[in-house]
C-alpha cells in the first residue's frame, strides 16, 4: 500500500494550492508567474542535477530505459489519436490536452519514491535515465500539441526553451565530464578551484530543482480551486482517466513481458508506465495555452484513482 500512500501526499500538497488560493494568498497572476519561474529557473536545475548525478557508462549501458519511455509515450499518444476519432465535436484546445494527458504522465515525481523504496539508488538512477526519454518527449511532441495552431519557427522557437536546452547539455556535460576526469586531479591548484566552482553549482542545481515537486503541486491545486465542480464529470475527464490509467498502461506492459531484459529496468518500467496524468500538462497549458479546466479536472481524477489502479496493476505485473 506505499503507492497509495505516496499518491495521497501528493494529493496533500495539491490541497496545499488549493487551500491558499481560496484564501486570497495566491491569485490567477501569481499562478502564472510561478509557472513562468518553474519553466525557467526551477525544472530546469532539476534536470541538469538529476541527469548528471549519471556518468556515461551507466548511460550506455542502459539505453533501453529512455527507450522503452518513449514507447510508453507513444502507446498513449497512439490509444488518443484513436480515441479522438470517436469523439465529435472536439474543439482544438482540448484535443490537444487530450493527447498531452495520455501521452505524458506523471513519469518522475510520483515514481520516485515508489522506486527509492523497492530498488535504491540503483533503481533511482535508471528512474532518471528513463526519464530523459520522457523529458525529450515533453519538449519537443508535447509543445507542438499545445501549439498546433501557430507556425512551425514558433513551435520549434519554444522547444528549444531552457528545460530541452538544459537536458542537451547535461547529456554533453556528462560525457565531457567522464572523459576527462583522469585528467583532472594532475592539473593542480586551478583544478580544485574549478572542482569547487562545479561543486558550488551542482549544489545550487539541486536545491533549487527539489522546489519542482512542491510548486507543481501548489500550482495545480491553485488551477483547481478555480474550477467549476461540474468540470470534474466531464464525459471527457473519465474517457482520459481511463486510458491513462487502465488502457494504456495494460496495452504497454503486455508489450514489455516480450522483452528481454533485466529485473530491476522491467520493474521501474512497469512503475513508470501505470502513473496518472502528468502535472507538467497544467504548466504546459498554463504558459502556452490549452484547456486548463480539463486538464486541472483529469489531474484531480486520475491521481485519485490511482490510489486504486496502481497497486492493482503492479501487483499484476510485477
Amino acid at each position: 500500500m506505499n503507492y497509495a500512500l505516496q499518491i495521497l501526499f501528493i494529493l496533500i500538497l495539491m490541497l496545499i494550492g488549493f487551500i491558499v488560493r481560496k484564501r486570497g494568498m495566491i491569485s490567477a497572476v501569481g499562478t502564472s508567474e510561478m509557472v513562468r519561474v518553474l519553466i525557467a529557473v526551477i525544472y530546469p536545475c532539476l534536470i541538469f542535477s538529476s541527469v548528471t548525478k549519471l556518468d556515461a557508462r551507466e548511460l550506455a549501458a542502459n539505453w533501453i530505459m529512455p527507450v522503452m519511455a518513449l514507447a510508453i509515450a507513444g502507446t498513449g499518444l497512439l490509444l488518443g489519436l484513436l480515441a479522438l476519432k470517436f469523439l465529435k465535436g472536439i474543439d482544438r484546445q482540448r484535443a490537444s490536452a487530450f493527447l498531452f494527458q495520455n501521452t505524458i504522465n506523471n513519469y518522475l515525481f510520483l515514481p520516485l519514491p515508489l522506486v527509492m523504496l523497492a530498488w535504491g539508488e540503483k533503481g533511482v538512477a535508471l528512474l532518471v535515465f528513463a526519464s530523459m526519454g520522457f523529458e525529450l518527449t515533453v519538449w519537443t511532441v508535447g509543445v507542438f500539441l499545445f501549439n498546433r495552431s501557430s507556425k512551425l519557427s514558433e513551435g520549434i522557437r519554444m522547444m528549444f526553451g531552457p528545460p530541452l536546452i538544459v537536458l542537451i547539455f547535461s547529456i554533453c556535460w556528462v560525457c565531457v565530464r567522464d572523459l576527462l576526469h583522469p585528467e583532472i586531479p594532475n592539473v593542480g591548484i586551478a583544478s580544485d578551484l574549478v572542482l569547487r566552482i562545479l561543486e558550488l553549482a551542482d549544489f545550487g542545481a539541486e536545491t533549487i530543482g527539489r522546489a519542482a515537486v512542491a510548486v507543481s503541486m501548489v500550482v495545480s491545486g491553485s488551477r483547481i480551486a478555480a474550477l467549476d465542480v461540474k468540470a470534474a464529470f466531464d464525459g471527457h475527464v473519465w474517457l482520459l482517466s481511463a486510458l491513462r490509467l487502465i488502457a494504456t498502461p495494460i496495452l504497454f506492459i503486455l508489450v514489455l513481458k516480450m522483452i528481454p531484459m533485466e529485473e530491476t529496468a522491467y520493474g521501474i518500467l512497469c512503475v513508470i508506465a501505470t502513473m496518472p496524468a502528468a502535472v507538467t500538462s497544467l504548466i504546459f497549458s498554463e504558459r502556452f495555452g490549452g484547456d486548463s479546466d480539463f486538464i486541472a479536472s483529469t489531474l484531480l481524477v486520475t491521481h485519485i484513482a490511482g490510489v486504486i489502479t496502481i497497486p492493482l496493476l503492479l501487483a499484476w505485473a510485477i
